[in-house]
């Protein structure tokens, strides 16, 4: 009986190593080899150039225009509440610091007296700053769309001599 018990020992034994050697259990190796993660892609930002816009040019109205006192190009109605807003606008932005306190012009900045931009060509010069860079580009932050009108109008205004 002995034997036979003995026998039956050694069996299981050698099943068992057998069904751990199968399932991996009995070896120290890893059975699966680990991969290493894929590459990430970062992506880099890319920025695009755009050219700034040219600066305007204000020019002296001569005696030709002195007669009727407003040019054909801006034949646009002023309103005398934003006029007066936006001459708010050009002190709190601080024109006159350069363009005279009456837009006169100074050794700083050029005579507005002379101004014959469009409105949406003042607005597109004061949001790019044109060729003269960061010293006339306002932000909505600084100068709203409603403020760039108003500014509008009051430059119109002294340009027409009101």
């Amino acid at each position: 009986m002995i034997r036979t018990s003995c026998l039956q020992a050694v069996l299981m034994l050698t099943v068992g190593t057998l069904l751990l050697a199968a399932c991996g259990g009995g070896s120290s190796q890893p059975t699966a080899t680990p991969t290493s993660p894929p590459p990430t892609v970062t992506p880099f930002p890319t920025f695009a150039f755009v050219e700034p816009t040219k600066a305007p040019v204000f020019e002296q109205s001569g005696d030709e225009d002195a007669e009727d006192g407003e040019s054909d190009d801006l034949a646009v109605e002023l309103d005398p509440k934003l006029v007066g807003r936006g001459r708010g606008r050009f002190e709190a932005l601080e024109c006159g610091n350069c363009h005279g306190a009456n837009g006169e012009g100074t050794d700083l900045g050029k005579s507005l007296l002379g101004f014959d931009l469009t409105e949406e060509d003042f607005v597109t010069f004061m949001r790019s700053g044109g060729e003269l860079g960061t010293v006339h580009q306002f932000s909505t932050d600084r100068l709203s769309n409603s403020g760039s009108r108003n500014l509008y109008q009051y430059l119109l205004s002294i340009a027409q001599g009101g």
